[in-house]
């Protein structure tokens, strides 16, 4: 949006003379039809015209050439400034008037007109700015769309500083300005002032960016500017204010929610490890106390009942630990892949062999497809993954639990699926169940009364993910229970490099 000088060029007055001659030639021509009284109009249209394109100097002369040439050539005696008639006397001077008063109103219209047209000019501006401003997610964006409307108002000379306060830092929005520069002690210094309107300070004007009393930022212009810029930069500056004031309030949310998230994962975390840590510790301790204590009243069949518990116990205290140096990996992204070719069966294998006992009463089968690739991926992650996915379906099982591990395949992927007959998932809730520390409890729903800590499936989403793998929960095929699909990528043998 420029703010141009009016236009004094001799254009308009070579257009004044050249329709009055234009004027006076058709006339010519006319004065044979007509009384040559009736020609006063076409002169006044004349007038009307130059009026209406240019600025009242043009239109005053094309008045004054209008009754001189109307006089000179159409009144007696022709050819002389001279009236013979005191009728024609009159009438060129009320011819006069009218032209004069004609082009007077003629140039206040257009002027009018042109006002109202810089003034629409400038409300789309601000409306475009507004528009484009209303999108800035951040301070920064929202200083660079001010910073490209405040040079379209300014000459091409003209240099514009920013500096916002954020938590009571100034930040340099610049590329003169920079930290230790003296330009910063300038803007502390007129921070200091809190200004309320623009000030002029050692050579630089500037505006102030603020809200509801409250000082987010200034503007310095090093440019001597005009009463309309100065408007256009007060309105740019107090729009982009309001929206400081908006990402600021947005950023205090965040952070709140933020420390507020974080103090409940804190809470539940301590929560679910206490527990899950207590529970297998008090029956290692009960147990081998039982041992120590009533070992020769006891048979050796309770005897080993209970070292027994201890072992198995003892392994799930680990699998908990093993979760937490997991899930810390995990979220800390230093889960490093070292991957090899291997087998999926003999990961399945693995996985159940981890168990012991807990399996005595689970009816297992595994289905295998021939000619399965094998996978290249680090075996204990995905050992790992298949492992958290049977001990969840164990977690919540059915008096009487059915697992099934059907592996398939296809051009580019090997499907795992681990379907159990337990009481299922909720629809709703088949993608939270991958969230940390979501525990899938509804009393009866599930045999087990035991919640689990919400981990395992989230820490297996995560292995497998490493892996450029999905897991997802679906419905069994039966209709009854869960199945858990895991879908790891073929790597062609021509892709690895060792």
């Amino acid at each position: 949006m420029r703010y141009l000088p009016t236009n004094t060029s001799i254009k308009p007055y070579l257009l004044a003379i050249g329709l009055i001659i234009v004027v006076v030639l058709f006339a010519q021509v006319l004065n044979r039809y007509l009384p040559y009284t009736s020609l006063l109009l076409l002169f006044l249209a004349g007038v009307l015209l130059v009026s209406a394109k240019t600025s009242i100097g043009p239109a005053l002369l094309s008045s004054l050439l209008s009754f001189l040439s109307f006089n000179y050539f159409f009144t007696e005696p022709y050819y002389s400034f001279n009236m013979l008639h005191k009728v024609d006397v009159a009438t060129l001077i009320i011819f006069l008037m009218v032209a004069l008063m004609t082009a007077h109103l003629a140039t206040q219209m257009r002027e009018a007109i042109a006002k109202q047209e810089i003034a629409l000019n400038r409300l789309s501006h601000f409306y475009e700015f507004s528009q484009t401003l209303s999108s800035a997610t951040n301070t920064e964006s929202s200083i660079e769309i001010l910073k490209q409307a405040l040079h379209r108002v300014l000459s091409n000379d003209g240099h514009v500083e920013i500096a916002t306060l954020q938590d009571s830092q100034l930040i340099l929005h610049s590329t003169q300005f920079t930290s230790g520069h003296p330009g910063e002690e300038l803007f502390k210094h007129m921070f200091s002032k809190a200004l309320k309107t623009e000030f002029w300070h050692k050579g630089w004007l500037f505006f102030p960016l603020s809200w509801d009393g409250k000082q987010l930022g200034l503007v310095a212009i090093n440019e001597r500017i005009n009463d309309k810029q100065i408007a256009a930069i007060q309105t740019f500056c107090q729009l982009t204010a309001v929206v400081l004031q908006r990402t600021n309030l947005v950023d205090e949310l965040a952070q709140t929610k933020l420390i507020a998230e974080t103090e409940q994962l804190r809470a539940t975390l301590l929560s679910s490890v206490s527990h899950d840590l207590r529970t297998p510790l008090s029956s290692i301790i009960g147990a081998s106390s039982s041992l120590r204590e009533y070992s020769p009243q006891l048979s050796i069949n309770d005897q080993q009942l209970l070292l027994q518990t201890i072992e198995d116990e003892a392994h799930r205290l680990d699998r908990h630990i093993q979760n937490l140096l997991d899930m810390t990996r995990l979220s800390q992204g230093k889960l490093n892949l070292n991957r090899q070719w291997i087998d999926i069966d003999d990961l399945i294998n693995g996985a159940i062999s981890r168990f012991g006992h807990q399996l005595d009463n689970v009816e297992l089968k595994l289905k295998l497809a021939e000619d399965t690739p094998m996978l290249y991926v680090q075996g204990l992650l995905i050992e790992q993954a298949i492992f958290n996915l049977l001990d969840n379906a164990i977690q919540h099982h059915a008096t009487e639990l059915k697992i099934s591990l059907n592996v398939h395949h296809d051009s580019e992927w090997i499907t795992l699926d681990i379907i159990d007959n337990g009481p299922g998932i909720p629809e709703s809730e088949k993608e939270k169940v991958f969230d940390m520390f979501y525990s899938l409890a509804q009393g009866d729903r599930h045999a087990s009364n035991t919640p689990g800590t919400g981990m395992g499936l989230a820490i297996c989403r995560g292995m497998v993910e490493a892996h450029d793998g999905r897991v997802m929960a679906l419905d069994s095929p039966s209709g009854q229970g869960t199945m858990m699909r895991v879908k790891l990528p073929i790597t062609p043998l021509n892709t690895v490099t060792y």
